[in-house]
């Protein structure tokens, strides 16, 4: 843990003030300020029993956002309309290639020459936390009937390893990531349902994910 770090973030927990942090590709700096701004926030709240597992659904979540975000690079430069099916399957196909010879990092360039971005960000209360990770690439209507079929199947399973045998998806990568957090998420007795992916009003995706303290939290939706 950053313990210069998790001072940062606690003076920010004492004045009731979100804490947020933006970058282009993840590294280990920016997973571990991440980890140290959960495992902080849940100390503060005397939770730390969510922090492994918050932490891992939210590394799910920004690997997820990353991903997206390098997806339009590579469509872009290689003239592909993402809003096509058949350009989307193509480009799916050469993203995956090269996601296996390349790390993130080497498209930093590219991302920030084209300014796409993660932020994370953690809202905080006596009552519960809401943490949601935000890119600035818009779903394509593909992506977004594909991750909702995964959502909404990932929400009929108890068992991951059930899920994988009968839902495996080769294009998306079996959609694992948010079977994943599903799963984690009732393995902790937090409702699922607080797990959410969407759009905001200026096109740009989020995932969020709440925790509630208390029965006085408000969710989101409400």
């Amino acid at each position: 843990m950053d313990k210069e770090f998790a001072t940062v973030v606690r003076g920010l927990l004492e004045k009731g003030q979100p804490f947020s942090l933006k970058f282009y590709v993840i590294n280990e700096d920016i997973e571990r300020k991440v980890e140290t701004a959960l495992h902080t926030v849940f100390e503060f709240y005397n939770r730390q029993e969510y922090t492994g597992v918050i932490y891992t659904c939210v590394k799910e979540l920004m690997i997820n956002a990353t991903k997206a975000n390098l997806k339009r690079v590579l469509f872009e430069m290689n003239h592909l309309d993402i809003h096509n099916e058949n350009h989307y399957l193509e480009g799916m196909l050469a993203f995956r290639n090269l996601l296996a010879e390349k790390s993130y990092h080497t498209f930093l360039p590219q991302l920030k020459e084209k300014n796409f971005w993660v932020t994370v960000r953690l809202n905080h209360s006596p009552d519960g936390v809401k943490i949601e990770v935000i890119n600035n690439a818009c779903m394509a209507p593909i992506e977004n009937r594909r991750l909702r079929e995964k959502l909404k199947k990932a929400m009929q399973y108890e068992s991951l390893a059930e899920f994988y045998l009968e839902q495996g998806d080769e294009m998306e990568g079996a959609g694992m990531g948010i079977a994943l957090i599903v799963m984690l998420l009732k393995g902790m007795e937090l409702d699922p349902a607080l797990f959410r992916i969407g759009t905001t009003l200026d096109d740009q995706t989020f995932a969020r994910i709440e925790v509630p303290f208390t029965l006085h939290y408000r969710n989101a939706r409400e």
